[in-house]
């Protein structure tokens, strides 16, 4: 059998249809073919999924680890990759015991605080892009630093997905696994939003989707990180997409006129568990220690 076959076409169907979105279908379907490949050199033989047991995928979690030496957080991406594929191949009868079922992942260490901007670097950054004058960038900038939302999140905001009136508007977002979450949106998110929509509406484009190319076309994650790769260039400071989300939640759990929790925090980055949340409670601990450490004399 062919390694294009192994009914993988029907499990790319099968993640579609389970609300998958097309990272996560890629990332699954590279990560099965690593395994198989994996299998037919290990055991000189054809990859049969039938013929996989436990002890298998228990040898490759251990090759992964310790021969190539890969981050937990990679392996146990892998390894979700193969409960899902196992699954979906007993579930349409392919084979009859799950070999993933009590698949193990990696015991990961306690999550440290995530990295972000300092103040003084984001003010930086900000002053840049309004310095460009480009809508394109500011209607970025604000979007990615005022409301949480991941680059795939970004790219695929519809015309539809926004709501502005006159004192407020309202971001509809389709997060991971299509769950819907909505965000209100700052003064300084609705003004970019006009702004770039009345350079956007002068070029007649028709198009569903709120951010559009030079070629006239939706965005993709590789346009958008080619404008940070820019700014990163231009400022002479680290910038990674995921930066302005981390900021986002510090900011809003450090503000003392915010009730926001946790709880907050969750449903506005979209985390699927509280545990992804709890991440920024570290950061803002570190806070109010430096907080503390500053008191010299009262």
């Amino acid at each position: 059998m062919d390694i294009k076959e192994y009914y993988l076409n029907d499990f790319v169907d099968y993640l579609y249809q389970n609300d998958k979105s097309p990272g996560t279908v890629s990332t699954y379907t590279i990560n099965i073919r690593y395994f198989i490949r994996y299998y037919i050199e290990s055991y000189d033989e054809s990859f049969i999924p039938e013929n996989v047991i436990m002890m298998d995928l228990q040898d490759y979690r251990n090759y992964l680890l310790n021969i190539k030496r890969q981050k937990a957080s990679t392996i146990n991406n892998k390894i979700a990759a193969l409960k899902e594929y196992f699954f979906f191949l007993q579930s349409k009868g392919i084979i009859k015991t799950n070999p993933a079922e009590n698949l193990k992942k990696i015991r990961t260490n306690k999550p440290t605080a995530p990295k972000s901007f300092s103040d003084s670097d984001f003010k930086k950054i900000k002053r840049y892009v309004y310095k460009s004058q480009k809508e394109l960038w500011i209607v970025i900038f604000e979007l990615l630093s005022k409301t949480g939302i991941r680059v795939s999140e970004l790219i695929n905001i519809r015309l539809n997905d926004i709501t502005i009136n006159e004192r407020s508007g309202n971001l509809r977002v389709i997060g991971k696994n299509r769950k819907e979450r909505n965000i209100p949106l700052h003064v300084d998110v609705r003004k970019a939003i006009d702004s770039y929509m009345e350079i956007r509406n002068k070029f007649l484009i028709n198009s569903e989707y709120l951010l559009i190319s030079e070629r006239k076309q939706p965005f993709t994650r590789s346009g958008i990180f080619k404008i940070l790769k820019r700014w990163e260039n231009d400022t002479n400071i680290k910038i990674h997409p995921h930066m302005f989300r981390h900021y986002f939640a510090i900011r809003i759990l450090n503000n003392p006129n915010s009730s926001a929790d946790i709880n907050t925090i969750q449903y506005l980055l979209g985390h699927e568990s509280i545990e992804s949340s709890a991440i920024y409670l570290k950061v803002r601990q570190e806070d109010l220690e430096k907080s503390i450490d500053a008191i010299t004399d009262y």
